[in-house]
This record gives structure tokens, C-alpha cells and sequence, in this order.
């Protein structure tokens, strides 16, 4: 669940805004629906932002990831219009084990630590063959592999902004923590000719439509190609993950969408 989440919050903003909200549903075929996800971007006076992602399984994807939630955050200030990331947090919980990844930027050294925290619920057997559980707990610190300027959740608010052109074969390449986890590559392919009659029939929008490409696996969509369009503000207002297994396409579409400018 964890990709198609968080790719389906490749959005623009409004950064005079003070708070915009956003929250997606999604599905997959005969299985309805998988979760939901929930963005907040927040624009502070002295040019500071914070972006809050939480994203859930609901019904039977619930049940069956062991109450599956993930969070994403991104911290940092406004420069020209752009969103420039200090630090990056990614978390992962369920009921059996809880992830933290923090990534934090360093411009100076073109250097991005990386901390984890790992806490794993294990069973053990005391003296008397009873069992019990209890939380086994980890932590590391190294360097990424590569430095970005982005992480994934500011490049997709900076979208409108480091893309030149949305016309028809235009291709653009980036990087940013948080895709493509050995180099941070990431494209955008705005298709032509018959890719692009897919795209549309894919859609089914008339909105500014391109695909993102974070070159793994996801779903057993080999390259993660993910079909995108975006509504006359400039949000994402619907995102499919095409041919998944037998069963077709995963398909995120907002349900709700919300700017107070305080």
C-alpha cells in the first residue's frame, strides 16, 4: 500500500495558503476499498512549511496487513516559491513490528543522514514453556546514497514549478528521498500518439494528465508507473496504477480537499 499512497499526493500548491488539506480514497477491482490517505501541507509567516501525510488500510486490507498505518513528514522552508526540505520522516506501524526512517539535509556537505529505528513484537518462552511477548528494539545512523534537494512529498508540491512544460512527449528526470531507494530517480513522462490515448481512456478526464515512473516495483507494476491527473487548481484529483496482478488497476481518487487561509 505504501507507494500508491503516498505517489497519489503529487500535488501543487498555493503558498500563500495557510493550511491546505487533501484525502484520497483507495481501490482495487473486486476488492473495493484498500485505504485512504490524508495529506496537510502547512505555511507558516516566517516562510517554513510542514507536510503531514497519514495513510491507512481499511476493510479487509485492515485485516489482513495487521491494522497497516503509515506516516510521511517533511520539514523546511520556502525559497522562490519552492518547498526545500530539512528533514524527512517516513514511519510505518502495524500491530507485530513499527519502522522510523529520518532523513536529515545537509546542503553544506551535499550529505543526507539517515536514522533508523526498528521495534519488532517478539514471542519468547520462560522457564515454565509460557509464552511472552515483548518489544525488541533497534536503531542505526548512516548516509544515504545519494544527495537529493527534494524529498519525494516537497517535489510533488514544487510539481508546477520544476517542470517546464506539460506538453505532449516532453520527458523530465529527478531525484528525491523517498523514490527509488539506491539512486532517487524519479520521471515525468508526458506520453504521445497511442501512449497517450491510454493515458486518457486510463483517466477518463479532460484535467492535465502525465505519468510518474519511480523505476521499482511496485504491486507487481514493474517499473511503478502511475497515471496522474491534476484538476484546475493543480492538485492530483485522481492517480491509477495500471495492470496490477489479474485484477486490474489500483485507483486513487479525492474524496475531499480543503484551503483556509487562516
Amino acid at each position: 500500500m505504501k507507494k500508491i499512497l503516498i505517489l497519489l499526493l503529487f500535488l501543487s500548491v498555493l503558498l500563500n495558503a495557510k493550511t491546505i488539506t487533501a484525502t484520497y480514497k483507495i481501490s482495487y477491482g473486486i476488492f473495493g476499498e484498500l485505504g485512504v490517505a490524508k495529506t496537510t501541507l502547512e505555511v507558516f509567516e516566517d516562510k517554513t512549511y510542514k507536510i503531514k501525510v497519514h495513510a491507512f488500510a481499511t476493510g479487509f486490507a485492515k485485516f489482513l496487513s495487521s491494522n497497516k498505518e503509515e506516516f510521511y513528514e517533511s520539514y523546511g522552508i520556502i525559497k522562490n516559491n519552492l518547498l526545500i526540505p530539512n528533514k524527512y520522516i517516513t514511519i510505518t506501524n502495524n500491530d507485530y513490528k513499527k519502522r522510523k526512517k529520518t532523513y536529515t539535509f545537509d546542503y553544506k556537505k551535499n550529505q543526507i543522514t539517515l536514522e533508523i529505528y526498528e521495534k519488532k513484537l517478539i514471542t519468547k518462552y520462560n522457564e515454565d514453556f509460557q509464552k511472552i511477548k515483548t518489544w525488541e528494539e533497534n536503531s542505526s545512523k548512516e548516509f544515504s546514497n545519494f544527495f537529493a534537494q527534494n524529498d519525494l512529498l516537497s517535489l510533488f508540491f514544487n510539481i508546477t514549478q520544476v517542470v517546464p512544460s506539460f506538453e505532449k512527449g516532453n520527458n523530465y528526470t529527478f531525484k528525491a528521498i523517498g523514490a527509488n531507494k539506491e539512486n532517487g530517480k524519479l520521471d515525468i513522462i508526458i506520453p504521445k500518439n497511442e501512449a497517450y490515448k491510454e493515458l486518457e481512456k486510463s483517466l477518463n478526464t479532460k484535467n492535465k494528465k502525465f505519468i510518474v515512473s519511480v523505476h521499482q516495483k511496485i504491486f507487481s507494476s514493474s517499473n511503478g508507473e502511475l497515471f496522474i491527473s491534476l484538476n484546475q487548481e493543480g492538485f492530483c484529483d485522481k492517480a491509477v496504477l495500471k495492470d496490477v496482478l489479474i485484477f486490474g488497476d489500483i485507483t486513487g481518487e479525492m474524496i475531499n480537499f480543503k484551503i483556509n487561509k487562516g
